[in-house]
């Protein structure tokens, strides 16, 4: 078992600053994030019409807005709440090239700043080799979505600063940057309701936080307009959850795979029903982590529900993912304490096999692979914590993590 490092320990150590080592490694961390974004940034440069999601739907969707337009065509078009139009407005009157450098610098700030706010919360004035493991993890899965500016990515980044909120107790916080993650993609409402459901101060103020999330489109249009685009909204998904195409990686991809699809009908009923064993499987769990890895423990959950149980989950949409498992594999292979650094190996491995394995398969089976590889790595990956989890809650470990302390 663990010892606790006493106050003086740790405001001595906090007193000394980080260690050569630690910074070498932050700073090959900030240039792993750094080359890329300048690579893609170049790359938009040197053609912005090219590889981006903004063009057939996000930037259309603000013009409609403002042009006071339905927003909506079906699932091929844009499938976020009016807000998303709103929210993106400001890139789409930027210069074209310069909005589609800025909107993927952003979305990578967030998941960036994210992942350096949480490992310094995990662990304290350590955090530099745990950022830079989360970082090798987290940036491979992530780069498909930057490049292409897929809004997963600031989805992602929105979701990892509410579970750094919820760490710090910051509860007003933590529920803003929830409801910002719903306003960017209906899909933020698995965390709200989940985190709900155990934080008390969460499920104080959910009240609220709905009711600004429904006003909100009101501030920019007229009532009529709006309550029309709600609408809209809700058939649009209506839509999106009926989708029976095999090109996605959800967990239908993995029963299409096989050639056992299952109808409208029968997906729903598996969403419900795994929605309420994943709520089960949160309050179980949360009982047995520290506050640090119950945090850590209700991110994977929402992010593994997001991707298995999405109707429209694609490849690209494992940027979600991909923070879940660069903490935790994080978490794994910086802490002695938790004697589980062959599992952070193994979600290292897992990360590399999401990454190469379609690209190098796909002249034999095309963009199929993924669609089955990518929900069954996922299911693997909440397996390991599940069984991680049952070891803490059996053995009693206590992880020195600083937000325990």
């Amino acid at each position: 078992m663990a010892t606790v490092e006493s106050p003086a320990t740790i405001t001595s150590r906090q007193a000394i600053g980080p260690s050569k080592r630690g910074r070498i490694a932050f700073a090959v961390a900030g240039l792993i994030w750094a080359i890329p974004m300048l690579v893609i940034a170049a790359l938009v440069i040197h053609d912005p019409q090219r590889h981006t999601v903004t063009l057939g739907s996000y930037h259309p969707s603000a013009e409609n807005w403002w042009a006071r337009r339905n927003l909506y065509i079906g699932p091929s078009g844009m499938n976020y709440l009016p807000h998303f139009a709103i929210l993106y407005s400001p890139f789409h009157f930027l210069p074209f090239s310069l909005s589609e450098i800025l909107w993927r610098l952003c979305m990578a700030g967030t998941i960036f700043g994210g992942l350096w706010l949480l490992t310094r919360e995990l662990f304290g004035m350590e955090f530099e080799t745990p950022f830079l493991w989360a970082t090798i993890l987290t940036l491979p899965l992530s780069l498909a979505a930057l490049r292409n500016g897929n809004a997963n990515a600031i989805f992602s980044g929105v979701t990892l600063l509410a579970i750094v909120a919820t760490l710090r107790r910051q509860w007003w916080l933590a529920v803003a940057w929830m409801t910002l993650a719903t306003a960017l993609k209906p899909l933020g409402i698995v965390l709200i309701l989940l985190a709900s459901i155990y934080y008390g101060p969460v499920a104080r103020r959910l009240p609220l936080a709905i009711l600004g999330l429904a006003l909100f489109p009101f501030l920019f249009a007229s009532p009529e307009y709006v309550l029309a685009q709600y609408r809209e909204a809700w058939n649009n998904l209506q839509a999106c959850a009926g989708v029976r195409e095999h090109r996605f990686a959800d967990f239908n991809g993995i029963l299409r795979t096989f050639g056992m699809p299952l109808s409208a009908g029968e997906s729903t009923v598996l969403r419900l029903l795994s929605g309420g064993l994943t709520a089960l499987a949160w309050l179980w769990g949360a009982k047995r982590f520290d506050p640090a890895l119950r945090g850590l423990w209700l991110y994977a959950l929402a992010a593994g529900y997001l991707m298995l149980f999405n109707p429209m989950t694609e490849e690209n949409s494992y940027v979600i993912l991909a923070p879940a498992l660069g903490a935790w594999g994080a978490c794994f292979l910086a802490k002695d304490e938790l004697g589980a650094r062959p599992l952070g190996w193994g979600l290292a491995f897992m990360t590399l096999g999401m990454c190469l394995l379609p690209n190098i398969l796909r002249p034999l089976y095309g963009n199929h692979f993924a669609l089955f590889w990518h929900p069954f790595m996922t299911i693997l990956f909440l397996g390991v914590l599940v069984c991680f989890a049952w070891q803490m809650g059996s053995q009693r470990l206590q992880p020195r993590f600083a937000r325990t302390l």
